[in-house]
């Protein structure tokens, strides 16, 4: 929207003047006292209108501890939050499930069904300043920023336009998302915001360790990267990523909490909120649901048998808006949106944007050196044995028949089947890895549920002993009706004893395949599944322990040591409140 603050309050001031001699003509001297209240009120009301948006709440209206603030022209700001995303180095990254599981409507899954993709960062720990370093997460993970608000109308002004909007009355309309503009504006704004950073605050860019040409910049976000985000990045884990719809709410939490929109059977949202006006992700990122929709820079394909299709068409739109439905607001829900109509760059009233920052994979400084001996070192190894010991390497082998190949047609054959073993080898490294996770979650999840079989037979157990008290007494009906009632019990407990013996079966034998991993992969497989438990909620504590019991009995079977189920079932009841 374009328009002039001090324009729009002379006008007002002018229609307040109006508005006086008119109550001076009709009253007369007589009714002079009342002129006042009559002149004012106009001018009262613009005020008060005025005063409702404050500049902050066109930039960072909700502030936190764990804000990364950069600064914009006209004495503004934008607020971005650190992502962080696990990976053991510069060539691996996390495996990512876009999508939606359950779209609403069938007949259009293959918009939106998942697809199989990975997801890293640009930036290591030591490309970003000290003070981002602190809010970094443990481990060895990879970054990328993300601005924790839609762009507002006020921050769009001050970099678009050749004049500083007003900052001391920004009008109503400030803090509300920058909308009705087109993909290609958008990405115009990403490039002079980030050439005004440039010329204006380069430190406040992250650069690259040991490389002084080769900067962050602010880009829009591709799919993945916005929609790891939206789901709560780092602070989400790999399984809620690949469970989860939405984020996890709170007890009591609906997504109304989060998003302006229009829910089912309920009333449309009368238009669009200012930004952060809803509780944010568990990220510390707001309006990724509802609010305004939200352009990607990927090009839009079909979601077919796990994969994207072929043919990239518009643009993704992402988070649905204040006119969408519950289902278009799933951070997984893919839409398709033209670059171009018939006349012109495609715009919408509801449809908005945040960048991102990031930079280049191949900077200069160290990075060309450490990229080359990652690859170097890259499936040159097959999968270490669960005693420690490498199985026989047939590269090595294809590296003697190389070095005494007759002639350069021999070399070049050797070498294309060197590169593939190679190939293969790394995919199983991976593939090994994630199946080594999976293994772990089983076991843990077996815990619990070993432990809700011994509780319910317990329960049942205690029913049943009272049933056997009042049977000795009961007499006629009554005896009947417990008798049948004893008889359905007991053979619930049956149910429940071939239940909880077939579980433990399933456990032990969980932990016997892990005690065949390689001590490296339980190794980061573990480190895995606690990133996945880091929470401090009652479910993520209990989790996290009964990972330290399975870590016990694996552990335990590595150094074969009698493992009896009735054992295992023990440590399992037993061990639970330590």
């Amino acid at each position: 929207m374009r328009y002039n603050v001090r324009s729009f309050s002379r006008a007002l001031l002018l229609r307040g003047l109006a508005a006086t001699v008119s109550c001076a003509l009709l009253f007369g001297l007589l009714f002079g006292l009342l002129l006042a209240p009559c002149t004012s009120r106009p001018a009262q009301a613009a005020l008060a209108r005025k005063a409702d948006v404050n500049t902050a709440d066109a930039f960072n209206p909700k502030p936190s501890d764990t804000d990364i603030i950069l600064p914009m022209p006209c004495g503004l700001s934008m607020v971005f939050k650190l992502v962080a995303v696990p990976a053991k180095g510069l060539l691996w990254d996390m495996p990512m499930r876009p999508g939606v599981d359950d779209t609403a409507h069938q007949d259009r899954a293959y918009y939106d069904r998942r697809f199989n993709t990975a997801l890293s960062g640009t930036f290591t720990l030591d490309d970003l300043p000290a003070a981002w370093r602190k809010l970094a997460p443990q481990g060895q993970n990879f970054f990328y920023l993300v601005a924790k608000y839609e762009v507002s109308n006020l921050q769009w002004r001050a970099i678009m336009e050749s004049t500083c909007p007003d900052t001391a009355q920004p009008g109503a309309e400030a803090a509300r998302p920058a909308t009705d503009i087109s993909w290609y504006d958008a990405v115009d704004f990403t490039r002079r915001y980030t050439t005004w950073l440039l010329q204006n605050a380069p430190d406040s860019l992250p650069r690259f360790a040991g490389d002084q040409r080769n900067v962050g910049f602010v880009r829009l976000p591709t799919e993945t990267e916005w929609e790891y985000a939206a789901r709560g990045g780092q602070t989400a884990g790999s399984q809620l990523l690949l469970q989860e719809n939405f984020f996890a709410l709170q007890p009591g939490e609906s997504k109304a909490d989060y998003a302006v929109y229009r829910p089912e059977q309920g009333a449309r949202a009368e238009g669009m909120a200012n930004i952060g006006t809803r509780k944010s992700n568990p990220l510390g990122i707001y309006d990724t649901a509802g609010n305004a929709a939200e352009m990607v820079l990927d090009t839009f394909r079909f979601s077919m048998a796990g994969r994207l299709h072929g043919s990239a068409g518009g643009f993704v739109r992402k988070g649905g808006s204040f006119l969408s439905s519950d289902a278009e607001i799933l951070p997984g829900r893919r839409e398709e949106t033209p670059f171009f109509l018939a006349d012109g760059p495609a715009h919408a009233r509801d449809l908005g944007f945040r960048p991102v920052i990031s930079g280049i994979n191949t900077p200069g400084g160290d990075r060309p050196q450490e990229l080359t001996a990652e690859w170097t070192r890259a499936g040159e190894k097959p999968a270490p044995l669960a005693d420690g010991q490498t199985a026989r390497n047939p590269l090595d082998e294809l590296d003697r028949l190389l070095a005494a190949a007759p002639d350069d047609a021999s070399r070049k054959n050797l070498q294309e089947l060197r590169n593939t073993i190679k190939e293969n080898n790394i995919m199983l490294e991976r593939q090994k890895q994630m199946e080594a996770q999976s293994l772990l979650r089983t076991g843990v999840y077996m815990i619990e549920t070993i432990r809700n079989y011994s509780s319910r037979r317990n329960s049942l157990k205690t029913q049943m002993e009272s049933m056997e008290r009042d049977k000795a007494t009961a007499k006629g009906a009554e005896l009947e009706k417990l008798k049948k009632i004893l008889d359905t019990a007991r053979r619930g407990m049956v149910m429940l004893d071939t239940s909880l013996d077939k579980s433990l079966t399933f456990y032990r034998s969980k932990v016997e395949e892990s005690a065949l991993l390689a001590p490296e992969v339980l190794a980061a497989a573990n480190d895995s599944l606690l990133k996945d438990f880091s929470g401090t909620d009652p479910f993520n504590e209990n989790m996290h322990k009964n990972l330290d019991l399975y870590r016990i009995h694996i552990d335990a079977m590595r150094k074969n040591k009698l493992l009896s189920r009735e054992s295992m079932q023990k440590d399992i009841l037993e061990r639970r409140f330590q």
